[in-house]
């Protein structure tokens, strides 16, 4: 599907599309690197993306620490029981099984299935405010599975966050292009995705520590799901006192 779709827009591009004429570039390659340092020194901007990194170290548990509990501590024989009863009008005994790749499937399928409606819902409102709102949400969601192993909780926390998800991370992008100055929105943009560095390295190596110490060494996954809802929280303190004492005022935000 990738090879196809791929080829497919290259057959567009040599064929179709004609590139628009561009301003020619009065920058060399040492105004460039100064702009870019620049970037690094507006502090307000690299705190941004220092506490929205807080939310993504919680998302990418969802590449490890999720998948590592539901493999070992949770039973999904009720859902697959639901899914296969829904299949067995279709087809005779049915085997379908809820595997780890799933929950990827839940993450994706829920914001495809959920995006306009959240976007239409959100498309007025402030992107500060709406952005709290979100990591609130999926502070929540991974808050649910420090309550129970149960297979329908597990799933609820999972939508419940992709939901936070896709409330923040749309309103996230919309601020940066709205503090960054006119002539270096680009720039901006494309700094501003420090938070997956930032939140892929450590969440990575925060989650399999905490994991390997809570839930293989003292069998308390609830205690792990627990301290990342703590960092949640304490991403939405820390996005509320920089919405009241750093965030720049500008309309919309």
């Amino acid at each position: 599907m990738a090879a196809i779709g791929t080829g497919w827009l290259l057959i567009l591009n040599i064929f179709v599309y004609k590139e628009p004429a561009k301003p020619k570039n009065t920058k060399n390659i040492l105004e460039v690197l100064k702009g870019m340092v620049l970037v690094l020194k507006d502090y307000r901007f690299v705190v941004m993306i220092l506490i929205y990194s807080m939310f993504w170290i919680l998302y990418f548990q969802m590449f490890d620490t999720v998948l590592w509990y539901l493999t070992e501590h949770v039973d999904m024989t009720p859902v697959n029981n639901s899914v296969n009863s829904l299949l067995s009008l279709f087809t005779e005994s049915p085997a379908w099984k809820f595997d780890p790749e799933h929950v990827t499937v839940i993450n994706a399928g829920t914001i495809i299935a959920l995006q306009l409606i959240v976007s239409s819902i959100v498309k007025n409102t402030k992107a500060l405010p709406t952005m709290i709102a979100g990591i609130a949400l999926g502070t929540l969601g991974m808050g649910i599975l420090a309550i129970s192993m149960h297979a329908w909780v597990f799933i609820a926390g999972i939508m419940i966050f992709s939901i936070g998800e896709m409330t923040a991370h749309p309103k996230f992008i919309s601020y940066v292009g709205l503090i960054a100055p006119p002539d270096k929105k680009a720039l901006y943009l494309g700094y501003s995705f420090l938070y997956g560095v930032i939140g892929s390295g450590i969440g990575g190596i925060l989650g399999a520590t905490l994991y390997v110490k809570f839930v293989d060494g003292m069998n308390r996954p609830d205690l792990l799901w627990s301290i990342f809802t703590l960092i949640g929280i304490v991403t939405i303190i820390a996005m509320l006192l920089y919405n009241r004492f750093l965030a720049p005022k500008h309309n919309g935000q």
